[in-house]
């Protein structure tokens, strides 16, 4: 029994290394070590990645292949040269022409691969997910120093430190009411190398006033006072590292900021009516010219006069009303008739049309909402599991009971 026990743990172990050991071996490994890096890497709007040569000799990368998934690689032309200690970039849009890759680079978070022509890995980077405006790379140049940083030096040396980011940023109250102080909490990264951390805020349009946000670890945190009149109050946050290098959030501020409403309007009375969220053939959309069968949301307008729901919100987050914005440039495609009904493809393909959102319904049940301009809620309703094909609503419109509805009738009455 005890040489069996003795060879069952040496097995046991044996299993458990050979389950680490595999596990190491999936992680790439640079095979040509070659002076070349992935340097720096942007994947918001138009998506690039930095090579960068660390050598005293220009280097032909002739027929080396960039990707970011095996399945798609992407072969650079003849006669691509980066000269010595020079930087190279490859557009990723797409496009499969030149310097412009056959792929896209996702802003969640990948690694990308560059590869000689011997199907060598010349070097890799795995790159974590990035805001807009913020880039990852090797700081300084070719180093093993990776981070993110909140300001982007395409075709350009990395400072010798990384340049901090604001990674998040939260409001509380979501929901500001006329009145109520706000409190903005901004997520830093890189912060050793920060030398001041500012929020700027304005209320219609006049000058903007900036306080210091106080630091309690990775979250700093400032306090916009309460105003006492409607109106639109617009922030944002500005960086400065210890080189003197700026970073803002939103990254182009302060042509851009983050903003809410203080709103004192009375809000319409509208009901999300019904609404499916596993479309597999029922009820066709054909706003981009094919039939799709798309999840769909019903909104049912009681009153005797029609209402125009642009820049109104829909979201299926209660924690974040703002999540998807009606347009407001076809008043005739997003004004719903009195007595009436207009429906809403959750579909995640907005180029269709004022009526596509951003999102899609999850079929195991979730939350559906519609919101006002200031993100107050119009009504709301959390779903259980619907069946494929099988729409979820209130048994008489507007009423209080809800079912799952065998006979969909999307834009049209529930009774």
């Amino acid at each position: 029994m005890k040489y069996y026990l003795s060879f069952l743990l040496l097995f046991t172990s044996s299993l458990i290394l050979g389950i680490r050991c595999s596990s190491e071996d999936d992680k790439p490994v640079v095979t040509a070590s070659e002076g070349l890096f992935i340097n720096e890497v942007y994947t918001s709007g138009e998506d690039w990645i930095e090579l960068y040569n660390g050598t005293s000799e220009s280097k032909n990368l002739s027929n080396y292949k960039i990707y970011d998934e095996g399945t798609v690689k992407y072969t650079l032309p003849v006669g691509t040269i980066i000269n010595a200690n020079s930087y190279l970039i490859i557009v990723c849009n797409d496009v499969g022409v030149g310097l412009e890759a056959n792929f896209k680079l996702s802003s969640t978070g990948e690694t990308v691969y560059l590869e000689n022509t011997d199907s060598e890995l010349v070097d890799f980077l795995e790159v974590p997910q990035l805001d807009n405006g913020q880039s990852y790379g090797r700081f300084p140049d070719g180093s093993t120093n990776l981070a993110i940083s909140g300001f982007t030096s395409r075709n350009e040396p990395n400072p010798s430190t990384e340049v901090p980011a604001v990674t998040k940023v939260t409001r509380t109250p979501i929901v500001p009411a006329l009145n109520q102080a706000v409190t903005i909490q901004a997520e830093i990264a890189n912060t050793s190398k920060l030398a001041s951390a500012k929020l700027f805020y304005r209320f219609n349009g006049a000058a903007y006033t900036n306080v210091n946000l106080v630091a309690g670890g990775i979250f700093y945190t400032a306090n916009i006072p309460a105003q006492n009149a409607v109106g639109q109050l617009d922030y944002y946050i500005e960086l400065t590292s210890t080189i003197g290098v700026k970073a803002y959030k939103p990254f182009d501020a302060p042509a851009d900021s983050y903003n809410y409403l203080l709103n004192t309007d009375i809000l319409p009375t509208l009901y999300v009516n019904e609404f499916m969220p596993s479309n597999l053939s029922c009820c066709a959309d054909t706003d981009g010219g094919i039939n799709e069968f798309d999840d769909w949301i019903e909104i049912y307008n009681p009153g005797p006069n029609a209402i125009n729901l642009a820049d109104f919100y829909f979201s299926d987050n209660p924690d974040n009303p703002f999540k998807s914005k009606i347009p407001s440039s076809n008043a005739s495609q997003t004004t719903i008739p009195a007595s009436g009904y207009l429906i809403f493809w959750a579909d995640e393909q907005g180029s269709q049309g004022l009526r596509h959102l951003n999102f899609k319904l999850a079929a195991a049940g979730e939350s559906v909402g519609l919101y006002y301009k200031d993100g107050r809620k119009i009504d709301e309703k959390v779903y259980p599991s619907v069946p494929e094909n099988k729409s979820y609503g209130r048994t008489t419109n507007g009423g209080t009971t809800w079912n799952v509805l065998t006979n969909a009738t999307p834009g049209a009455s529930n009774n």
